[in-house]
């Protein structure tokens, strides 16, 4: 399936208008992101906006978009007020059709710029997004096109779940289910040889996701040393946001546990803490820990993100081979990390 402007409905188009606007001021874009809250599917994030300011400032928006006969703006405006401070984000935006004056001193009052109608009307009759990129429809579209996804691992779920966590765990948290992820779909892209093509895709989107993570993150190192980068890197790859500190605590909490109320506790505790300790050594953690340290690298995780964006959802493939050097470098280290051949990778994925 190939989306146009006339296939989509209003309110799909209206996101992929307001998308393409926002990618092409700058920020890293991405639409649908469902937002979960101890497991109840609250709502979806119509875009969620991610920009860059200097190495010491991050912003991120959330916008929601209604392209209705009745937009009822004024209401819009207070469940995303409520939604910016629910997501931690730093702004939120309202695009509605709506053009009264009112609505957008409303939205100044509460701190929520209005796109209005007036703006939108001119942003319709812009160039067609959806000429050089695919819509998430038809992202979706690829992945269903492979009619064991679901059984297979689930490819659109982990494609889910993966948006998910930009809301959630925009930190090292996130940052390990995503290499996870990024695994499953690196692996499927050597293996499924008739849909390598949307296992790339896939691929590239997750390390979207893990690059703009890792930016985040590096907000606060801006100043610090390489070598005080790449141990507080390892660490977080390593034991998570709580890092060694807190990973050690909850797994004395827990291991104090077995200890009192299981028979043979104490064995079990020291049998199951020497298990834990051996596979947190085979963690490659010290090679992303390297490479993600130097300060040029930790520099371009921003344009590299939006470069892997742009490669996951580019209307004709565009293979990683013919990209930027930064971003090859990226995807080389994590194959190292997954103890991926590079040889082995790059020749199975040549389309």
């Amino acid at each position: 399936m190939n989306t146009t402007k006339n296939s989509l409905s209003k309110g799909y188009v209206m996101e992929e208008l307001l998308r393409n606007y926002f990618l092409k001021t700058g920020y890293y874009v991405v639409r649908g992101v469902p937002f979960i809250y101890e497991g109840f599917d609250i709502t979806d994030i119509d875009l969620w906006l991610y920009g860059r300011n200097s190495s010491v400032s991050r912003e991120i928006t959330i916008v929601d978009a209604k392209n209705k006969k009745t937009p009822q703006a004024i209401e819009r405006i207070f469940w995303t007020q409520g939604l910016k401070i629910a997501t931690n984000a730093t702004n939120a935006i309202v695009a509605t059709t709506d053009k009264r004056v009112e609505v957008k001193s409303f939205g100044k009052k509460l701190n929520t710029l209005v796109l209005d109608g007036v703006f939108l009307k001119k942003l319709a009759n812009s160039e067609d997004p959806l000429v050089n990129r695919l819509s998430d429809e038809d992202f979706i579209a690829k992945i269903k096109n492979y009619s064991l996804n679901k059984l297979d691992g689930d490819w659109l779920g982990r494609i889910t779940f993966s948006k998910s966590i930009l809301i959630k765990s925009l930190n090292f948290d996130g940052c390990i289910e995503w290499l996870g992820q990024g695994k499953f779909f690196l692996e499927q892209s050597i293996v499924k040889g008739l849909h390598q093509e949307t296992a790339l895709r896939c691929l590239y989107l997750v390390c979207s996701f893990l690059t703009i993570a890792l930016d985040y993150c590096m907000k606060e190192l801006s100043f610090v040393e390489q070598n005080e980068r790449s141990e507080f890197i390892k660490n977080g790859f390593t034991y998570g946001t709580r890092g060694s500190t807190g990973f050690t605590k909850i797994l004395n909490v827990a291991m104090g546990l077995v200890e009192e109320h299981v028979s043979n506790g104490h064995n079990i505790s020291v049998k199951v803490r020497k298990s834990v300790e051996t596979q947190l050594a085979s963690l490659n953690s010290s090679i992303l820990a390297e490479f993600f340290s130097k300060a040029e690298v930790a520099r371009s995780l921003f344009n590299v993100s939006k470069e892997f964006e742009s490669l996951a959802m580019a209307r004709n493939f565009t293979h990683h081979n013919l990209s930027s050097v930064e971003l090859k470098s990226v995807l080389f280290c994590l194959l190292d990390y997954w103890g991926i051949d590079r040889v082995l990778f790059s020749n199975a994925s040549i389309l």
